[in-house]
């Protein structure tokens, strides 16, 4: 069966409520909630830029809105091991002495050249994302990075 590619339905707000729950101690269980906190934990870096006012946050490079939903898909797919493919690629990538936060970016770093197929050509190629992650997972992350560079340069 087929998967059609998606991205949840979050905004820069819904980061920055997580956050204030965060800092307030009301921190909710459900998964999705979770998975945006690792997000932020996992990058005390961009906190300043979820405490600026307002609903967009600062063009960055990376973007920190961007990066943080990045997180929140990868971590989803890892939960539902959709596609399949995605737990093969890191129990390799662990195997390369990849952290699960190191394994999470090279997981978004496929999701972001499927990103680019799809405004580019207008259509979300599910097959070759499967193949990606099947090719990909046997390249150590030094190896994985400039993989995905080139790809990003084709």
């Amino acid at each position: 069966m087929q998967t059609r590619f998606f991205l949840p339905h979050l905004t820069p707000e819904d980061f920055k409520q997580v956050l204030k729950d965060i800092k307030e101690g009301k921190v909710r269980g459900d998964k999705r909630y979770q998975y945006i906190v690792k997000a932020i934990e996992a990058h005390p870096e961009l906190v300043g830029c979820l405490e600026k006012e307002g609903d967009i946050l600062p063009q960055t490079e990376p973007d920190p809105f961007l990066h943080l939903m990045l997180h929140v898909v990868v971590e989803e797919l890892l939960d539902k091991n959709e596609p399949p493919e995605i737990s093969h690629f890191y129990t390799c990538q662990q195997a390369h002495g990849a952290s699960h936060h190191d394994i999470v970016h090279m997981l978004g770093g496929i999701l972001t050249t499927q990103l680019w197929i799809v405004v580019k050509e207008q259509k979300y190629d599910y097959d070759l994302y499967r193949k990606m992650l099947r090719e990909y997972a046997a390249y150590p992350p030094e190896v994985f990075w400039q993989k995905i560079q080139e790809e990003e340069d084709e």
